[in-house]
């Protein structure tokens, strides 16, 4: 980056390749170019990203089993408040301040620069104000849980189940608060291991909780106590290790300038998330309210969809530790050609993931539910396109993030809330879900260009635009094939392969080649060999 700060812009420190003032500069500094020390970038990458996508699939097929027996078992009106929970949970939890990711940010500097004593302050400090944070912001939301009743009539089938659920929901959110910030400290580490093992055994709990519930008939109390358990023995899993990386002596509170520092950062950070979440959660919210009568087609898609999302956002975890440890190592001149190269990468995977997924997930969530509507399968291939251009940008993100620029995010996430508010509202009344997801999309699209355009005219080191990355040809014909291939499988879900998960899986799998002839003509599968075979 060219020393110096944009006029009128005071982020940046006079020159980012150094150390943050405040920051203690690296003892030792690491080899550059793949000591024996110093894991290659591709392996790093590829290590975190399994166990983090170990951590999802898992989950993912339980789910595929799990949600039409819920859904039947429950009812369709146990189920809707069920959703209309975990979306206000969801919305709940971004109210951190900005907290956790930022100590992550930070943390991945500090692993850097191998300071293992500013990193047990940093968390020192902020599980005081977390801790004080969540007493407060948290305690008052109970205020206004008989108010979110009263507004989904939904709800009212069962008001106590349903405030049950959402106190218990509140008291876990303070919980994962702060254990979010001894999960940094593992993810700093790049230690992904010990959090993926958190997620598989908390979804076994979550699985066993729910037969139970089902079978029992015990219905949303059920269900929390099953996120009782389920978080209980998460947090077992992961603060005991975090603690061989941080220091007794380093207990303590930081400077009063690094506090001014990190919560004007996580303060843009804050917004960022909770604009972000409101936008992903306003369509359960609003069709809830509009179209209560779709909503039982409209969760199962979104969710779906979503699940779909968070596979290829396995490797955003180990992406941010690579790039913060670059910058925190070598400056963030050096560490800008990584970014590039990580852009590439993640840019030509989920272009193809979304391309040859989309057409497939139309066919196997209609076939999976059978719930006598294409709705679902709709709503799901929809979202999976908006989903694409939400992720396009993700290195670009991660690189503004660890630059300390988090105001970009904080800007795109404003114009995707605005635009998206406003098409759903005009489209929900004609279109119903339909409409609604098809104004995601679009304000998706817009939200993209205007982060990309931001990006190239006000930050020194700019990351190409990620479109320049995608490679057209190959993702139209994953497209095209995926479509033929879901349309073949489908034909033969219900004469010859049972309804169900069955059938789901059967389009997904016809769907693979079409991924693999991308990845061929995209990347080549003799340098995808290469790649996966380096050190």
């Amino acid at each position: 980056m060219t020393a110096g700060t944009p006029p009128g812009d005071p982020e940046l420190p006079p020159d980012e390749s150094r150390p943050t003032p405040g920051e203690p500069v690296a003892a030792e500094p690491l080899p550059v170019d793949g000591g024996e020390h110093r894991p290659s970038v591709t392996r790093v990458l590829l290590k975190g990203t399994f166990w983090q996508a170990l951590s999802q699939f898992a989950p993912l097929i339980i789910n595929l089993v799990l949600t039409p027996y819920i859904i039947h078992g429950l009812g369709l009106e146990m189920y809707t408040i069920f959703l209309i929970a975990n979306s206000v949970q969801a919305l709940m939890g971004t109210f951190n301040g900005g907290i956790g990711p930022s100590v992550t940010r930070y943390l991945v500097i500090y692993a850097g620069q191998r300071d293992q004593v500013a990193a047990t302050r940093l968390v020192t400090t902020m599980g005081v104000v977390v801790g004080v944070g969540v007493l407060v912001v948290f305690g008052a939301f109970y205020a206004f849980i008989p108010a979110i009743i009263d507004f989904y009539p939904a709800m009212q089938q069962d008001e106590s189940g349903a405030a049950f659920l959402l106190s218990t929901q509140v008291i876990l959110l303070g919980v994962l608060q702060l254990r979010s910030l001894f999960q940094s400290v593992l993810f700093a580490q790049q230690q992904f291991v010990v959090a993926s093992v958190a997620v598989l055994m908390g979804h076994l709990v979550y699985t066993v909780g729910l037969v139970l519930t089902v079978e029992s008939g015990a219905g949303l109390r059920g269900i929390a106590w099953t996120f009782v358990c389920q978080q209980a023995l998460g947090t077992l899993i992961i603060v005991p290790p975090a603690f061989r990386h941080l220091r007794r002596k380093g207990i303590g509170f930081i400077d009063r300038a690094l506090f001014h520092e990190f919560f004007v950062y996580a303060g843009k950070v804050q917004g960022s998330s909770l604009l972000g979440m409101i936008g992903q959660q306003a369509d359960t919210l609003i069709i809830g309210k509009v179209r209560p009568e779709q909503m039982g087609f409209f969760g199962p898609g979104s969710t779906f969809a979503q699940q779909l999302r968070t596979v290829p956002l396995n490797a955003v975890g180990p992406m941010e530790t690579i790039l913060g440890r670059a910058v925190g190592e070598r400056g963030t001149a050096d560490a800008l050609e990584e970014c590039r190269r990580l852009q590439r990468i993640w840019v030509r995977g989920v272009t193809g993931f979304i391309a040859a997924g989309a057409p497939a997930a139309y066919f196997g969530v209609i076939a999976w539910l059978h719930l006598g509507s294409n709705l679902p399968g709709i709503v799901a291939s929809i979202l999976l396109v908006a989903h694409l251009f939400s992720l396009l940008p993700r290195v670009q993100i991660i690189w503004c993030l660890v630059l300390r620029r988090a105001g970009f995010d904080l800007s795109q996430n404003i114009v995707f809330l605005v635009v998206k508010l406003a098409a759903t509202l005009a489209l929900i009344g004609p279109f119903g879900v339909v409409g609604a997801v098809l104004a995601t999309a679009g304000a998706q699209l817009v939200a993209n260009a205007f982060l990309t355009h931001r990006i190239r005219a006000r930050l020194d080191t700019p990351v190409p635009s990620p479109w320049r990355d995608v490679h057209v040809p190959a993702t139209f014909l994953a497209l095209g094939l995926s479509l033929a291939l879901a349309w073949g499988a489908n034909q033969l879900v219900g004469p010859v392969v049972p309804l169900g998960p069955l059938g789901l899986i059967t389009c997904g799998l016809a769907a693979a080649p079409a991924f693999v002839l991308y990845l061929h003509q995209a990347v080549g599968l003799g340098r995808l060999r290469d790649i996966l075979r380096q050190r």
